[in-house]
């Protein structure tokens, strides 16, 4: 394979004008709050699913692959909608519904509710993760620099995904069930995300609703 276009110049590793951004700063900021919650369910649904549905080991295995399944559609449909309305339009939606979902994990106490809630939270989970990329992308006015923004904010908000997961899994005891506190961390630091993305929508473009960003 062979490189089509080559870059008049190289590209630089850090855009020090990106830093003074008000939208970009708050997005990331948003997205490290987001990712640091996002797969907390994937890592601990089976646990609990064991531990306080009853489920048995079978089907308490099959709710991390219910969750990727309806991920898939959260990555198709409202990416066609954020092209109608905007990213960030998007994003801080189906982000808080996010969080809304997650606190409602601490009312399921059968198999039934923590279908509903792996089916939910799938959902808005892969559109959280498909439009991050793109709303950095709409929020960068100079295409050149794309990459680099990219690099950057996900350089920030992938400790999220380092740090979030074992933080939870500190917070809950499998032995006793006690998942309420590692709950609690998921939703509080989704809804916090999406304080600071619409914190972004309004930082770039005031607080006119009727807009497409």
């Amino acid at each position: 394979m062979r490189q089509r276009v080559l870059p008049t110049a190289r590209r630089k590793l850090l855009d020090v004008s990106a830093l003074r951004e008000a939208p970009f700063m708050l997005c990331t900021a948003g997205l490290f709050f987001g990712f640091m919650a996002l797969y907390v369910p994937f890592f601990y649904i089976t646990s609990f699913a064991h531990s306080k549905t009853g489920a048995g080991a079978r089907l308490a295995f099959y709710f991390v692959p219910i969750l990727n399944a309806s991920s898939v559609f959260g990555r198709i449909f409202p990416n066609a909608l954020a092209d109608l309305i905007g990213t960030l339009n998007t994003l801080v939606p189906c982000t808080l519904a996010c969080g809304i979902v997650a606190l409602s994990w601490i009312a399921a106490d059968d198999t039934g509710d923590l279908l509903v809630f792996a089916i939910l939270y799938g959902f808005f989970s892969g559109s959280f993760v498909s439009l991050a990329p793109t709303t950095i992308v709409s929020l960068s006015d100079d295409l050149h620099k794309v990459g680099t923004r990219l690099g950057m904010s996900f350089s920030i908000s992938g400790i999220g995904i380092l740090v979030g997961t074992p933080v939870a899994g500190t917070l809950l005891n499998i032995d006793t069930g006690h998942f309420l506190h590692a709950q609690v961390f998921c939703a509080a630091s989704m809804i916090v995300s999406c304080l600071c993305l619409g914190l972004a929508r309004l930082a770039k473009t005031g607080a006119v609703v009727m807009i497409k960003a």
